[in-house]
Formats: C-alpha cells, sequence, structure tokens
C-alpha cells in the first residue's frame, strides 16, 4: 500500500542523522525554512493552493501582520458584480486616489489597495473605492508559519491540507531545514573551538544540502507567469 512519503522530522532524519534535535531551537529552523521557500516560489504557485480568501466589507481594515498578500480584488457592484483585480499602490497614490476632486480617485473599475502601517507597528490592508454592502474586497494570501508552531510532523498530505502549499514541496522543505540546522551546528561549534576536522566535513554536507536544495527549488520557480511544477 502506498504510503505519505514520511514527515519534515523523518526526512531530515535520513538526510542528517536523527541527532538534529539536539539543536535547541530546531523547531524554529524549520519554520523558518517553509517561511524562507514561500518567499522564493511563484506567487501563483502559492495562488493555486492557496485558502479561502479574506473577505473586506464596507470602511473595515484587514489585519495583514504574518501574512503574505498574493492578490486583492473588488467586485465592482453587487454578488453578481465583475471583480476586478486591486492594483497595489504606495501611501501617497492612495491619499491621491480618495480625493474626490482628483483625476487619480480610485474608481470601481481601477480599485486599488495600500498596505497602512499607521495601527501601531500592526500593518492593514484598505480598499479604494471602500466595499460597500454588497460590495466585498476579496484578499488571497499564504500564512506565515509562526514559531511556536510544530511542524516536523507535517506530512505531503498536511503540507497541503493544513499550511496550502503543493505536498511535493515538502522534500525541498526538509532540503532547506536540514542547510538551516546544520549552519546553526557550525556556528555553535565554531564558537566553542570544536574539532576543526569534524567542522570541514559538516560544512562539506552543508554545502552539497545547499546544492541539492537549489535544484529542487528551482521546479516550483517559474516566473513565465504560470504556475510551478506540482
Amino acid at each position: 500500500m502506498p504510503t505519505d512519503g514520511g514527515t519534515i522530522a523523518n526526512r531530515i532524519t535520513d538526510l542528517i542523522g536523527s541527532q538534529y534535535t539536539d539543536a535547541a531551537y530546531y523547531g524554529d529552523l524549520i519554520n523558518a525554512a517553509i517561511n524562507e521557500i514561500a518567499d522564493m516560489v511563484s506567487e501563483d504557485l502559492l495562488m493555486k493552493y492557496s485558502k479561502t480568501p479574506g473577505i473586506l466589507e464596507s470602511n473595515s481594515e484587514w489585519l495583514v501582520e504574518d501574512r503574505k498578500i498574493l492578490k486583492v480584488t473588488r467586485v465592482d457592484s453587487d454578488s453578481s458584480g465583475i471583480e476586478r483585480e486591486c492594483l497595489p499602490v504606495d501611501r501617497d497614490v492612495f491619499s491621491r486616489a480618495s480625493d474626490s476632486n482628483s483625476i487619480y480617485k480610485a474608481t470601481v473599475y481601477s480599485p486599488i489597495y495600500h498596505l497602512d502601517s499607521a495601527n501601531d507597528g500592526a500593518a492593514t490592508l484598505k480598499i479604494l473605492p471602500e466595499p460597500t454592502t454588497p460590495q466585498k474586497g476579496r484578499i488571497w494570501y499564504f500564512s506565515y508559519i509562526a514559531d511556536s508552531a510544530d511542524t516536523s510532523g507535517v506530512t505531503g498530505a498536511t503540507l497541503n491540507s493544513s499550511y496550502y502549499l503543493p505536498s511535493n514541496l515538502i522534500h525541498a522543505i526538509a532540503l532547506k531545514s536540514s542547510v538551516n540546522i546544520l549552519s546553526a551546528y557550525i556556528s555553535n561549534q565554531v564558537q566553542d573551538e570544536e574539532d576543526s576536522e569534524l567542522l570541514g566535513m559538516v560544512n562539506a554536507q552543508k554545502q552539497s544540502l545547499e546544492g541539492q536544495f537549489q535544484s529542487e527549488i528551482q521546479r516550483f520557480m517559474d516566473e513565465s507567469g504560470k504556475p510551478g511544477s506540482e
């Protein structure tokens, strides 16, 4: 019977051995690998696997902290209206677009959005024209993995169903996690002035895994406008 291919922890063990758990913050290093990869892969790929979009109605603001924004749209009338993609703009343009007397005023045919950092360090997303019921703004996003999350037991299936990433990205995650863990090990051992021959071997292994990771991640970095491999 086919299996799910093992967890991230199983794959890291296959690559660098089970002693990786000796690293004090190995969980954070795995989570960092997932987040780094999310920033490397094609946004079209993240869109394909993204969760149900967030909804913005009326003049409310939508919290974007720890989220990677992929696409923002606005329905120009009611539920049967046309969904139009919002153009991201900076603060000055957004301010001008709210001026009813300006030639730059945003319209339902050319909506825009802006990430406003004025909310005491927690950025929010705003859309112009402001969606009014029954109009809606829709926000597709990827949620970055929090440091407190335990992703070591994630499989290909749960990577897809719980974290909204393609299942076969798990090998790249295991490779990048292993590189992060070995980098931390080397840093600690250098500070402790441990055996240079051992450090050389570990560094060679890290470089080999970095090469494998770069080859693997290329499959998911298609910038032609089409999703990467899945």
